[in-house]
């Protein structure tokens, strides 16, 4: 329960504050993207049914209809079959393969979704989000990292 009340309020953090400093839903930092990846990688079961609801959120707060529904999951699906090839020991690992796969999730983004929100690609406001997003996972990564032996 503790994992969905937090993703609620991370999903209107995102909704309400980065959109307005970003003025781009598409390239805006997705936090809870991070938060997400970091359950998935602590957990095995119920992947699926929490990046179904932080997208569902993520939709809900920002007005998008399915834009981060079919992000987050297309990410869940990724990051399953990337854990299954290949095993992740230390922090920047971690933090390279949540990178890759991020982006590959705002790709994925930008080729679907693009024409229907009429966005500009503006090419320092896609790498500066993906900066916040991976120093943000680094900033609560450490909590999790830290109780492996």
């Amino acid at each position: 329960m503790k994992f969905y009340i937090i993703a609620f309020f991370l999903a209107y953090f995102q909704g309400s504050v980065l959109i307005t400093i970003f003025h781009n839903m598409l390239v805006s930092p997705n936090l809870l993207l991070a938060y997400l990846f970091l359950h998935i990688f602590k957990e095995d079961k119920g992947w699926l049914r929490k990046a179904f609801i932080t997208g569902f959120f993520l939709d809900l707060f920002q007005d998008s209809l399915g834009l981060h529904l079919s992000g987050h999951i297309f990410f869940a699906i990724l990051f399953n079959l990337m854990r299954l090839r290949i095993e992740i020991p230390s922090r920047l690992s971690l933090l390279l393969a949540y990178f890759l796969l991020s982006l590959l999730e705002k790709l994925w983004l930008v080729l679907l979704f693009r024409i229907r929100y009429y966005a500009d690609l503006s090419l320092w406001l896609l790498p500066l989000s993906l900066a916040l997003e991976v120093l943000f996972l680094y900033l609560i990564s450490g909590r999790y990292l830290s109780r492996e032996p």
